[in-house]
C-alpha cells in the first residue's frame, strides 16, 4: 500500500495487485489459494469438524478487513488517517473506473482531524458529500469489498466443514461525527447514508463466511476524550445488527488489554447476542490473583453461571478508572499494535480454533 506522500505499508499486500501476475506467474490471490490448499494438507485430520472448528480469514492489517489507513509509524489517535490508494494498481484501477487519466484521490494526512481538510468539511466542491466524493468513496469501499469476497470465496472452497470467520476493525473514533472520517480511510464507508457493517457483512454472508468478529466490546463511550467523537457503544450494536440481519454469527473480542470490572461489564451487555469471545490477553498481569478471580467471575457470567464467585472489592484492579481516563489515547495506540504480536498467525491469513472438547 501506498499513501499520499508515497510512504508505503508493508504488512499486508495491496488488494490493488489481487489479480496482477509476479514473478512466477502466481497472483497474490493464486499465492492464498495455494497456502490454504497447503495448510488443508498439513491439517487434514483435525480439518474433519473437530478439533479445528472455525478458521479467521486475514483479510488485511491485523488480519482485519480494512486499508492499513492508521500505522503506528506515521499516526497517533484520535487523527483520522489517510487513503491508502496510490500505489500504481490503485491509480490505474481508479482512473479507469473515472475514465479519467489523471485522477487522484483525496489527500488527508493521518493526525487531521475532520474539520483541518477539505475533504470531510461539508462546504468544499470536492467534499465528501459532493458526487466526486461519493464517487470516489464508492470505489474505494467497493474494491475492499470484493478483496473480502475474493479471499472467503477461495476459502469456502478448500475448508468445508469448519465455519470460516472474517474481522472487522472497531474504528470508533470520529464516529459521532457526520463524516465518520476514520472509518471511511478504512474502507468503512458508514456515511452519506450508507450502513458500511451492512454492505461488509451481506458481501461475508454471500462469500461463505459464518462470523463476523468485531473489536472495542469493552470500550464505553464516557471513557473516549470528548474531542475524538467516539461511539463505540453505538458502533458495537450497528455492527451487532448489521451481522444479524445478514445471517452471520457476531462474535467479538476486547481491543485494549484490561482487567478490570468496568471492562467485563461492558463486554457482558452484548452476552444475548454474542456467538464468540476472543479475550485479550493471557498475561503476567493477568495471573494476578484478584485478576484471575475477576477473570474467572467475568468467564462464569458470560456462560450464565456466576455460583460460588466473589468479585474482589477492588474492581477496577490495575486501571483504576481515575487512572484510566488519561490513558485513553496511549492505550488506544496499543490496540493498533497489539496484532504485531499475533503476526505470525495472521501473515499467512489464517487463524484457526479449536473446540473446547479438544
Amino acid at each position: 500500500y501506498k499513501d499520499a506522500e508515497g510512504k508505503e505499508t508493508k504488512e499486508y499486500i495491496s488488494l490493488f495487485a489481487d489479480a496482477v501476475p509476479l514473478a512466477d506467474q502466481r497472483t497474490p490471490l493464486k499465492m492464498y489459494g495455494d497456502w490454504f490448499q497447503a495448510f488443508r494438507k498439513e491439517f487434514k485430520k483435525e480439518l474433519k469438524g473437530e478439533p479445528i472448528v472455525e478458521i479467521m480469514v486475514g483479510l488485511g492489517p491485523c488480519g482485519e478487513m480494512r486499508y492499513p489507513s492508521y500505522p503506528l509509524d506515521r499516526w497517533s489517535f484520535p487523527g483520522i488517517g489517510a487513503f491508502q490508494s496510490f500505489d500504481v494498481h490503485a491509480l490505474k484501477s481508479l482512473r479507469i473506473a473515472a475514465q479519467n487519466e489523471t485522477f487522484m484521490p483525496p489527500h488527508v494526512n493521518y493526525n487531521d482531524f475532520p474539520q483541518d481538510t477539505s475533504f470531510f468539511s461539508l462546504n468544499h466542491p470536492s467534499a465528501y458529500v459532493s458526487s466526486t466524493g461519493r464517487f470516489f468513496l464508492d470505489w474505494y469501499s467497493a474494491a475492499l469489498k470484493q478483496h473480502g469476497t475474493d479471499v472467503i470465496s477461495i476459502a469456502q472452497k478448500i475448508f468445508k466443514k469448519v465455519r470460516l470467520a472474517a474481522k472487522i476493525s472497531g474504528i470508533h473514533w470520529w464516529y459521532q461525527s457526520p463524516s465518520h472520517a476514520a472509518e471511511v480511510t478504512a474502507g468503512y464507508y458508514n456515511t452519506n447514508s450508507h450502513n458500511a457493517y451492512l454492505e461488509i457483512a451481506q458481501v461475508l454472508k454471500n462469500a461463505g463466511a459464518e462470523v463476523f468478529d468485531f473489536t472495542c466490546l469493552e470500550m464505553r463511550d464516557s471513557e473516549q476524550p470528548e474531542d475524538a467523537h467516539s461511539g463505540p457503544e453505538e458502533l458495537v450494536r450497528q455492527s451487532q445488527a448489521a451481522a444479524e440481519a445478514a445471517g452471520l454469527h457476531f462474535a467479538g473480542e476486547n481491543a485494549l488489554q484490561r482487567y478490570d470490572q468496568s471492562a467485563y461489564d461492558q463486554m457482558l451487555v452484548y452476552k444475548e447476542n454474542l456467538f464468540a469471545l476472543t479475550y485479550l490477553r493471557m498475561t503476567q498481569a493477568l495471573m494476578q490473583p484478584e485478576n484471575l478471580q475477576r477473570f474467572r467471575c467475568f468467564v462464569l457470567a458470560m456462560h450464565g453461571d456466576q455460583s460460588d464467585c466473589t468479585i474482589p472489592d477492588n474492581r477496577q484492579s490495575l486501571l483504576q478508572r481515575s487512572a484510566w481516563l488519561p490513558e485513553v489515547k496511549e492505550m488506544a495506540a496499543d490496540s493498533t499494535s497489539r496484532c504485531k504480536e499475533n503476526r505470525g498467525w495472521l501473515i499467512f491469513g489464517l487463524l484457526a480454533f479449536v473446540s473446547a472438547a479438544a
